[in-house]
């Protein structure tokens, strides 16, 4: 038996110096967990010791002192050595009184620090997230332990931040932007987001949209990232870390004022080099290859001289994903290159017709139809190469259908994916679009579960296991029947492969809700240039104006139901963690609420202006749609506690505050009033 800690002393914690950083940094967060699980006076020794008893020992079978150590010891670790990211936790010695925390690598011993601060401390791996923290013990004693995992399907299991709007403005603190701030003040947000996902043995980030990395303070995103040990990549529009907008600011700085590759390749290679030699600086990058226009676009859309043929657009964008791939290796000789490339929209119809070519050792990752959070049928039918590596690009949120202010993707539909993915073998690389993280978190999590072992956890016992966590209750019954109805409260658009294919979510609300503001005003009704067509797949005005009345009005009444439930389930939680569930559970559906409401009062709206313009009934609409955002607006504030105050000071993409003055001026008089 080991006292990790009890009334008179505190095991130390012991490792070689020459651990990799972030072998040291992992170390600390483990400090940091004793602490607050009841430690007194934690004591780290970067020494091996020569007497191992009552002491916790932590080390990399790659670090050649470390292993050597061992061996003096006698310990073996057979089922760890030379494997991909495994750990041993082990109690050892005569009397079981030293505890080992050993990995195959750097990300294997940091799985160990961090599955023992969860499993034996009781860390909450979301608790930056959560605020959810331990139960402090008086002390701590171990019986014989002897725990081994690793990955079981994904190497690389990573997350994408995208469309980051509340993340920059709550990493401003209040304060407004001053100058460029694109990210000027995301370290601190960064920092939150890496050990979370450190602790949910991701070893992957994609830390925002559109870095620029000879900017010096979105160079330290790239820092913070791989300082850590986990590997970093880039947006898939931003092929080897130039966004098409860094490229037309460059070359518009010299002279050139429509800039393509299909005219100016060699233009395009000289910034595409000068930023390899840039991001080649740093370890465990994956270098993202690809060609794609502004605004992630196709590139024929925007830029001229492009070829029509399909066959001709292919090969141009293999050109270029080919000199992105020699480019790479000739800036990192004699070192491993990992390049991934992402089909996104247009590039998985190339791939599937064959029109596509990549180097054999790139990692080729299909995307998700994001509406739907579902694979298209070219998933399905596209067949694979021999020898080659896949993966998937996935969201739990997305901009601008949704879910962005809300969780939304039901872990039923995010277990069959998953399941469906590992069967084809594309479980070489999983990257996760989160957008801000923390309406997320639910999904986030099942989805790192999945990663590790696909057979971890059924949806149902997943959510038994997330409310008796998270709510630290006994009977998680009652609240896992709230989780379950919660997202089949969202109308449902689609259902053909599986309940809950296209459900009606937060950015589509805002959509529909634009459109149908623009019939208010008096403009034709047409088909909107975005990804989901679906979305506005109607003959005219009036069928669009009854279907969204009908979902709208149908999903109101069953959020309304639910937050009845939700409101009375408040009483079997724990009073510490009735504010996470407040702001996880009911003010989005509160939000569900009053954006469907909105939808609802500006369909009857905008069917009044088609049809017997009844002045005071429409007056009466407006006021309704008013009504429904102002209250939106007022539930969400009981989400701002604690750290999280300023959480919605950037809400620039739903942009709540700007739709209901849009809203508010469709009332009589309005114009005039100014």
């Amino acid at each position: 038996m080991i006292t990790v800690w009890d009334k008179d002393k505190t095991a130390g914690l012991y490792y070689d110096g020459e651990e990799n950083i972030c072998i040291r940094m992992a170390i600390q967060d483990l400090e940091k967990d004793l602490a607050r699980a009841g430690a007194q006076n934690v004591r780290t020794v970067d020494l091996l010791p020569t007497d191992p008893g009552g002491k916790l020992l932590i080390g990399t079978l790659k670090n050649r002192r470390f292993a050597e150590y061992l061996e003096r010891m006698g310990v073996s670790v057979p089922e760890v050595e030379g494997s991909w990211e495994h750990y041993a936790i082990r109690t050892t010695g005569a009397e079981d009184d030293t505890l080992l925390i050993v990995g195959s690598d750097n990300c294997g011993t940091m799985w160990g620090i961090y599955t023992f601060s969860e499993k034996f401390l009781g860390t909450d791996p979301l608790y930056l997230f959560t605020d959810h923290f331990p139960k402090r013990l008086d002390s701590l004693l171990l019986e014989k332990i002897n725990i081994t995992d690793g990955p079981e399907h994904f190497r690389f299991r990573g997350w994408f931040i995208n469309d980051e709007d509340l993340i920059k403005g709550f990493g401003r603190g209040g304060k407004l932007p001053d100058g460029y701030d694109f990210h000027g003040e995301y370290a601190r947000m960064l920092e939150m987001l890496v050990e979370t996902g450190l602790r949910l043995k991701q070893n992957l980030l994609i830390p925002c949209s559109h870095l620029d990395i000879c900017r010096p303070e979105e160079e330290e995103l790239v820092r913070i990232v791989t300082r850590r040990g986990m590997y970093i990549s880039m947006h898939h529009q931003e092929p080897v870390g130039v966004h098409q907008f860094t490229m037309d600011r460059y070359w518009k700085e010299r002279g050139i004022t429509d800039i393509n590759y299909y005219t100016y390749r060699e233009e395009y290679e000289q910034l595409w080099r000068e930023y390899v030699r840039r991001w080649s600086r740093y370890q465990n990058v994956i270098w993202q290859l690809g060609l794609r226009g502004r605004g992630d676009r196709p590139v024929w859309y925007q830029e001229n001289g492009v070829p029509d043929s399909m066959e001709e657009r292919g090969k141009l964008i293999s050109d270029a994903i080919r000199r992105q791939y020699e480019i790479v290796k000739e800036e990192n000789p004699g070192r491993e290159v990992l390049c991934s490339s992402t089909l996104w929209m247009e590039g998985m119809e190339l791939y599937g017709k064959g029109l596509l070519a990549f180097p054999e050792d790139v990692i080729v990752v299909f995307a998700d139809y994001a509406p739907e959070q579902m694979p298209g049928q070219d998933y399905f039918d596209t067949p694979r190469e021999a020898g080659r590596h896949y993966g998937l690009y996935y969201h739990v949120a997305f901009w601008g259908c949704g879910p962005h202010l809300v969780q939304g993707n039901p872990p039923e539909k995010i277990d069959y994916v998953y399941r469906n993915v590992v069967s084809r073998g594309d479980s070489d690389y999983s990257v996760l679009n989160v957008a801000n993280f923390r309406e997320h978190v639910y999904n986030i999590r099942y989805v790192a579960e999945l990663t590790w072992n696909v057979e971890c956890y059924h949806p149902d016992t997943y959510c038994e296991e997330w409310c008796r966590q998270e709510f630290q209750t006994k009977n998680p019954a009652r609240l896992q029947d709230i989780y379950r109805e919660y997202y089949q409260c969202f109308y449902e658009m689609s259902g053909e492969k599986i309940s809950g294919q296209m459900l009606f979510m937060d950015g589509m609300t805002r959509r529909v809700a634009v459109k149908l503001m623009e019939l208010i005003q008096g403009k034709p009704f047409t088909q909107a240039d975005i990804q989901n067509r679906r979305l506005f797949d109607f003959q005219n005005a009036e069928d669009f104006i009854a279907y969204y009345r009908h979902a709208s009005e149908e999903g109101s009444r069953r959020f309304g139901k639910l937050h009845e439930k939700a409101v009375m389930a408040l009483c079997t939680i724990t009073e510490e963690r009735r504010q996470f569930y407040i702001s996880h559970m009911i003010v989005q559906i509160e939000i569900m609420m009053g954006l469907y409401d909105w939808v609802l009062a500006l369909s009857y709206a905008a069917e009044d202006r088609l049809g017997e313009r009844s002045e005071k009934k429409y007056e009466s609409f407006i006021d309704a749609a008013v009504r429904a955002l102002s209250r939106l607006c007022i539930d969400r504030q009981k989400a701002l506690t604690g750290k999280w105050e300023h959480w919605y000071d950037n809400d620039a993409l739903m942009n709540l505050e700007e739709m209901l003055m849009t809203t508010e001026h469709l009332r009589p008089g309005a114009a005039e009033r100014g």
